[in-house]
């Protein structure tokens, strides 16, 4: 039995479920966030999962409205695109916050008790750690790959240290995930009730910015995280399946509006492209070390001819990258990884 843990209009997850059922795999697909009440449009609601859970200590049985069951110690693989659940609105009741921190509970324990020979594609219990920026860099150095220097803090006289270090050539990112998600409903076009994903791009620090930081930073205020301004020649989005790499090199340079983020623009040129044997075997140790199979990672391809790792999205997406193609050949290899003991 094999698990798609995925937002109900998540496209990889259906291309990797569409790879698994055309090898006749026996597959299930669910969104976890169902099961919470405050999430989701009407329709949604009318058929989304409500699961019957029955647990011990040793095993448990996930029950669909369908009749089908989900048996923990029959669980092969599972593709873990969400492992998101929503947190009770601050008008909730007591008895309600209680439940929503139950289900929670309930859910995670469920998963604790998969067999350990299990595939995970990613174990979130391992994600937790691995998704900062921080600890990435540090493992990223260690691992023998070039990191840009890095400074976060929220100290206003330090980043103007850090500032006139790099001669006034910075950038400010998020340290945080890339989307963070706002519980605050909306109704999309198509009327049903969507979640808000937010952030910020990442931008350059101008010498007028200086001016006013006393009043964002200092003692108690949220720090911030300031890298160098790589000189760049282009960007790799490297893509990990286990062993196997997928390298596309984009062309942000080429465009005004991308040259220090790429999200700025959605019709960069992208072409497949061949990683160096020596960054590729650095990146396969890395998720090794990290004890994760799967992770889209950011590199820089400056124009002094180094390589410089950004960060790793252990949940990335790649279709953008495939757009050309006929079929998905990272989605393919994510089913036959799920599928290969």
């Amino acid at each position: 039995m094999y698990l798609i843990l995925a937002l109900d209009e998540d496209i990889h997850a259906d291309a990797v479920l569409y790879y698994l059922k055309a090898k006749n795999a026996k597959v299930r697909r669910f969104d976890p966030a169902f099961l919470f009440d405050e999430y989701g449009s009407i329709e949604q609601h009318a058929r989304r999962d409500r699961i019957t859970v029955e647990m011990g200590c040793t095993s448990g049985r996930l029950i669909f409205p369908d009749g089908a069951i989900v048996s923990s110690n029959e669980i092969e693989g599972i593709f873990c695109r969400s492992f998101y659940f929503p947190k009770a609105k601050d008008s909730s009741t007591t008895a309600d916050l209680l439940a929503t921190a139950e289900i929670r509970s309930t859910i995670r324990g469920f998963f604790s008790l998969v067999p350990k020979e299990c595939r995970w594609i990613n174990n979130p219990f391992i994600e937790d750690k691995v998704d900062n920026k921080v600890y990435q860099h540090q493992c990223a150095y260690r691992h023998g790959l070039a990191v840009p220097d890095t400074l976060i803090t929220n100290s206003a006289q330090k980043v103007r240290g850090f500032f006139l270090k790099h001669h006034g050539n910075i950038i400010i990112k998020q340290l945080s995930d890339i989307t963070l998600i706002d519980e605050s409903h909306y109704i999309n076009q198509q009327g049903y009730k969507d979640t808000l994903f937010k952030g910020f791009y990442t931008s350059c620090v101008l010498e007028q910015d200086l001016d006013a930081l006393e009043d964002y930073l200092g003692p108690g205020n949220a720090p911030v995280l300031l890298q160098e301004n790589l000189n760049k020649k282009s960007e790799l989005r490297v893509t990990l399946v286990g062993e196997k790499i997928f390298c596309y090199r984009i062309y942000s340079q080429e465009n005004t509006k991308s040259k220090i983020d790429f999200r700025h623009v959605d019709n960069l040129k992208v072409e497949p492209c061949t990683l160096s044997p020596l960054i590729a075997d650095k990146l396969t140790a890395l998720l090794k070390f990290w004890n994760i199979v799967f992770a889209a990672i950011d590199l820089v391809e400056t124009k002094d001819g180094n390589t410089v790792f950004l960060e790793a999205n252990v949940v990335g997406n790649w279709l953008w990258l495939e757009k050309n193609m006929h079929g998905s050949q990272i989605a393919e290899a994510i089913a036959l990884k799920l599928l290969t003991p």
